[in-house]
């Protein structure tokens, strides 16, 4: 219970991060631009969690 409960506070914080960010972005370069970047931002995040999926693990 104490691993799901850490693993949704994680999840919540990185949450607030990217709505932060992209509200300061928005506020900074207009929505068009945020929401562009954004978009970039995760593509690059799912790519980032594909190759950590599927990573070869070399046990020497």
């Amino acid at each position: 219970m104490k691993r799901i409960a850490s693993h949704l506070c994680t999840l919540l914080v990185g949450m607030v991060a990217v709505a932060g960010h992209f509200m300061l972005t928005q506020w900074l370069f207009g929505q068009t631009v945020a929401i562009i970047y954004l978009g970039f931002q995760l593509i690059i995040a799912a790519w980032i969690v594909y190759e950590l999926i599927h990573a070869l693990v070399y046990d020497d």
